[in-house]
């Protein structure tokens, strides 16, 4: 991820960000800048980690790329398309950009891995046997073979195997 750089070919940029901002209570006194004027772009096959200090746009930003929130002013592109251009068609840019919760607990609500991983394919209406096909892909993908297997302990909170 480059914040300072659009040089190469715009087109391998899977999501890019021009000039993104986000302001809380505009036009009112309690007006709170919490995303000033971000630009960046995310190669396709990029992991992204987001990091700052409480208060400093981390949820905000993250909230406006999956479309829950629409920026004060700027553009995001998904595939080269702003996603608020056709804001009917918002649902289909959250099937494309996830999100996960900073608390697990609050997303977390199946017995096993494998079943919280299926819940947003499922939504979409995909088949079982699609679905569980992407999910074994993705474990591979990320070396985490026996991931679906694991249940959560519900009392302690942790992840356990299966005996």
């Amino acid at each position: 991820m480059r914040a300072d750089a659009f040089e190469g070919d715009a087109m391998n940029h899977i999501m890019e960000l021009k000039d993104l901002s986000f302001m809380y209570g505009q036009g009112t006194p309690f007006e709170k800048k919490a995303v000033d004027n971000l630009s960046l772009h995310m190669e396709q096959g990029e992991f992204i980690g987001i990091i700052g200090h409480t208060g400093s746009g981390k949820s905000t930003l993250v909230q406006m790329l999956n479309g829950l929130l629409k920026p004060t002013r700027g553009q995001i592109l998904l595939d080269g398309h702003d996603i608020w251009n056709e804001p009917k068609k918002i649902r289909e840019v959250r099937f494309r950009v996830g999100m996960v919760f900073q608390y697990p607990e609050y997303q977390l609500f199946e017995d096993t891995v494998y079943k919280d991983i299926a819940f947003g394919a499922i939504n979409k209406g995909l088949t079982r046997l699609c679905v569980m096909r992407r999910i074994l892909r993705g474990c591979m993908k990320i070396c985490l073979k026996n991931l679906p297997l694991i249940s959560r302990g519900v009392k302690s909170g942790v992840w356990r195997l299966p005996v």
